[in-house]
């Protein structure tokens, strides 16, 4: 584009560019805006210090420059005093501004180095509408770059107080900006040691930084770095940082180590290179701190052939990591392979510099710097494979990588996997999940034969903790194969009841596992796994419709369970899973339990046929034989059910003494035989209320008691019970109030044992069944019956009707 540009003076009518006399625009280019002419008037005019003629000659006034950004619009103006105005009035002086929007017509230099550019002229233009100047600007030799090197190289003072001058430059740029003075009555001189200074500072941020010279006050300026002639007399300088130029002292003030390096740079180097590596510095400060960014600039910019060895390897590995964490690809892309190229020159011997390459590595890869990644990874391999005691660090880092790293050279990744090979062999067994994790994100080939022993000895490792592996196994190298060998291992634990594994069995803990391992018999044993942490309630359609596991695993889905409480549970397990020596012994302790003849006088309701049916072809002799018992004494109660109780009596007895070792397995079935009625039809004439018919009806139950007398006897001691357990199991499913009647009036039979077994049965319908009570209690046929029963039974106990009592809700009726 070009600079658009305007002069300012005292002019005449016909000179001013809109016609008006005094001091005004004599000439503006035409990209020049109303806008910039109001900024040029209000801050970069040339400014007469009123006390300079009270003994000076006006036309020694101190030249001005000054720049400025608003708005993102640059503005560098020049002036000088030129004496009487048209007027006749001191004061006269002239104002040359240029303007631009774009940064990039500053380009190659800093807006102070343009002070020094060949095309200022400090007089009135030859039109009023002179042509912008186009870039890139020329300048005066002495404000090029290697000049002003120069102008401190060549002067020892000016080398010694350089230091000094950076470090008020940084001071000046901070978040509370201090003021740089520098003090002299040359402008060229001032203007050096700006332009100088602003080569310190990065490009961007240079070409916002305002300055102005010279001026009698700095304090009348927002500019940072003023220049103050000592002509204009005393002033106070304040907190401001002086650099007195005319008088060359050394500033009060203790340079910062960054200031010194930087210094050293410029003064030691190709003027081009430091000021290359001061500028990548200062892009590089936020991110990597003043210190490393600079020694890390240095590396890029200006190598020198002392540099390698372990701190210039420390210096580019933590650049490496710091800038690829903070997302600066472009950085790393264009001095990535000088830092890469730095860190070959040393391998890392500690752990905390093992850390650091592995997280170089990772976050270089993260952002796609696999080039510079890479540069930092095989040394460090190689490294690590002499001293693999120090896996696990390099590792931590390294490890969890989402994809692995590419390689362009065969020959390299096949040395990276030559030196895991040797790492994973040697390598402490706590670091091998991190390690796996490294060598899968690292993706060089290595042999199965190296990485044998050490995914054995990580599978042996993961079995203690399965949070070793669980968000991270796929990543490994390797992961099918070791969480393959971990099922085994886990199936090997289970088998043996190995108590940690089972807790952690119990707990789920494997259950991630299970999809991705393709072992069937660890599916099954975390599928009983999953069965044993639901309720008991939901666990015997699991288990039908599990397809496989293992026998051994009874253990775990019936965990909480007994074979009283659900035999039912229990056969659907052996009959879909089988057995094991235990389980059966368990089975066989709770049958001999349920049958041992001091229980006969509990009702237990189990229903034990469930069992029973499939115990047949159980492996254990006592069972089967059980089972088929069972089986026998069932056939022979179903042959009696299909019979008139008289022709069942002829043998029934009999067969009940037989059957003895199974009637607990079958209690109801007992009890609806003992309290079976006679079934004959009557023979009575006249109704009920005839005396025939009383007398055969008294005939009928003095018959029934004692038939039930004998047949309690036959089952002793489980006759009371399967009564007791009978009525309840008919009240269950028929929910008639015809069960509650047979019960009231078993309640007076004269064998104690029955009417006893009929009061248990009535507690326990009362109790689970109150809604069929009160349904009893509702008819008038009963009421009477089961009112004296319960008044008895409250009289009895001592009850008092207290609240939730089964016999208390005909209170009040």
């Amino acid at each position: 584009m070009g600079f658009e540009t305007a002069t300012y003076t005292d002019v005449t009518a016909g000179e001013a560019i809109d016609g008006v006399d005094g001091f005004n625009f004599q000439a503006v280019s035409p990209g020049l805006t109303g806008v910039d002419r109001q900024r040029i008037r209000e801050g970069l005019l040339h400014r007469v210090v009123p006390s300079w003629d009270l003994g000076h000659d006006p036309l020694d006034h101190p030249p001005t420059c000054a720049f400025e950004v608003r708005d993102g619009r640059s503005y560098l103006s020049r002036g000088r005093s030129t004496g009487i105005t048209n007027s006749g009035r001191p004061g006269n002086q002239v104002t040359q501004v240029i303007a631009t929007s774009d940064p990039g017509d500053f380009v190659p230099y800093r807006p102070a180095q343009l002070y020094g550019a060949l095309q200022w002229n400090l007089e009135k233009a030859a039109g009023p509408a002179p042509e912008p100047w186009v870039t890139p600007l020329e300048v005066r030799p002495e404000f090029e770059v290697d000049a002003l090197q120069e102008m401190v190289t060549g002067d020892e003072w000016a080398a010694r107080v350089l230091p000094h001058y950076l470090t008020m430059i940084d001071a000046a740029l901070g978040p509370a900006p201090t003021k740089t003075v520098l003090l002299h009555d040359d402008l060229d001189e001032v203007m050096r040691w700006i332009a100088l200074g602003t080569l310190f500072v990065e490009s961007e941020r240079a070409r916002t930084l305002g300055f102005r010279a010279l001026v009698d006050d700095p304090w009348r300026t927002d500019a940072v770095l003023v220049g103050v002639s000592p002509g204009f007399g005393a002033v106070d300088l304040g907190s401001a940082n002086v650099l007195d130029l005319r008088d060359r002292t050394v500033p009060d003030l203790e340079p910062s180590e960054v200031a010194r390096a930087r210094a050293a740079l410029f003064r030691d180097h190709d003027a081009a290179d430091a000021l290359t590596a001061v500028e990548v510095a200062r892009r590089w400060e936020t991110t990597l701190g003043a210190e490393l960014a600079n020694d890390a600039a240095r590396l890029v910019a200006v190598p020198d052939p002392d540099t390698d060895g372990a701190g210039a390897w420390r210096t580019a590995v933590s650049a490496i990591d710091r800038l690829a964490r903070a997302g600066m690809e472009d950085d790393l892309a264009l001095y990535g392979e000088e830092l890469s190229e730095a860190s070959v020159t040393y391998g890392p011997t500690t752990a905390e510099e093992f850390t650091l390459a592995g997280g170089a590595v990772r976050h270089a890869h993260g952002i796609g710097a696999d080039d510079v990644a890479r540069g930092v990874l095989l040394p460090a391999l190689e490294a690590l494979a002499a001293a693999p005691g120090h896996a696990g660090a390099f590792a931590r880092e390294l490890s969890g990588a989402a994809t692995p790293l590419e390689w362009e050279s065969e020959e390299e990744r096949a040395a990276a996997g030559g030196f895991l090979g040797t790492v994973l062999a040697s390598a402490p067994t706590d670091c091998l999940a991190d390690l796996f994790g490294a060598a899968g994100a690292v993706g060089a080939p290595v042999t199965e034969e190296a990485r044998a022993e050490a995914a054995d000895n990580l599978s042996a490792l993961w079995l203690t903790d399965p949070d070793l592996g669980r968000d991270r196994w796929r990543s490994w190298l390797g992961g099918k194969e070791v969480a393959a060998a971990t099922a085994r291992r886990l199936g090997d634990a289970f088998h043996a009841n190995d108590e940690r594994a089972v807790e952690s069995l119990l707990r789920g803990d494997w259950d991630f596992l299970v999809a991705e391992a393709g072992s069937p018999e660890l599916r099954g044993w975390v599928e009983a796994g999953r069965i044993s942490r639901l309720p008991v309630a939901e666990r015997r359609e699991r288990i039908v419709r599990s397809l496989t596991m293992p026998a051994e695993a009874w253990q775990l889905a019936l965990t909480g369970t007994e074979v009283r409480d659900d035999p039912a549970l229990w056969a659907a397990w052996v009959s879909r899973h089988g057995y094991t020596n235990s389980l059966q012994v368990r089975v066989r302790t709770a049958l001999e339990r349920a049958r041992s003849p001091f229980r006969g006088a509990r009702a237990e309701a189990t229903d034990w046929s469930p069992l029973l049916e499939v115990l047949g072809d159980a492996p254990d002799r006592a069972l089967a034989e059980a089972a088929a018992e069972y089986l026998r004494a069932r056939g022979v109660l179903e042959a009696a059910r299909s019979k008139n109780r008289d022709e069942a009596d002829q043998t029934l007895e009999t067969d009940l003494l037989q059957m003895r070792p199974v009637v607990p397995f079958l209690l109801a079935d007992i009890g609806a035989q003992i309290l079976r009625t006679d079934d004959s039809p009557r023979t009575g004439r006249g109704g009920d209320e005839s005396e025939g018919a009383d007398r055969e009806r008294s005939e009928r139950e003095r018959a029934d008691r004692g038939r039930r007398t004998r047949m309690v006897r036959a089952v002793t001691p489980w006759g009371p019970a399967a009564i007791q357990v009978h009525l309840v199991r008919q009240a269950d499913q028929r929910r008639s109030p015809s069960v509650v009647d047979r019960a009231l009036r078993l309640l007076s039979d004269s064998d104690a044992s029955v009417a006893e077994a009929a009061d248990a049965a009535l507690a326990r319908i009362a109790e689970t069944q109150p809604e069929l009570i009160r349904e009893v209690r509702g008819r008038f046929r009963f009421r009477s019956e089961l009112d004296k029963y319960l008044k008895g039974r409250s009289d009895r106990s001592g009850d008092r009707r207290r609240p939730g009592n089964p016999f208390g809700w005909g209170r009040g009726r």
